[in-house]
């Protein structure tokens, strides 16, 4: 199983690439269903196209690990909080939302 870490700048790397096969296998269930929400809310809005991220492993509560990402753009950064689960040996995302 690859690390926490490695599995979230992979994951960053994804969503900044639009990569949505890659982003697909990273979800569980419940956190897709949450994405799928988060894309819904922000359609037709400009998204700024990210220059880089920051990988931020800050926590955990109960089973879920918290990890920020920091998304870097031109006009500055913005950050989506994730929770990620060990799914069968596998790092999921279980939640996700911008701060």
């Amino acid at each position: 199983m690859a690390d926490l870490q490695s599995s979230a700048e992979q994951f960053a790397k994804d969503l900044i690439a639009q990569n949505i096969a890659g982003l697909m296998v990273a979800f569980t269930p419940e956190g897709m269903g949450k994405a799928m929400a988060m894309q819904a809310q922000s359609a037709g809005q400009p998204q700024p196209t990210a220059t880089g991220f920051e990988v931020k492993v800050v926590g955990q509560e109960g089973n879920d690990h918290l990890v920020d990402l920091v998304m870097k753009t031109a006009d500055g950064e913005r950050t989506i909080g994730t929770r990620w689960r060990d799914v069968a040996g596998s790092w999921k995302v279980n939640d996700i939302a911008v701060k």
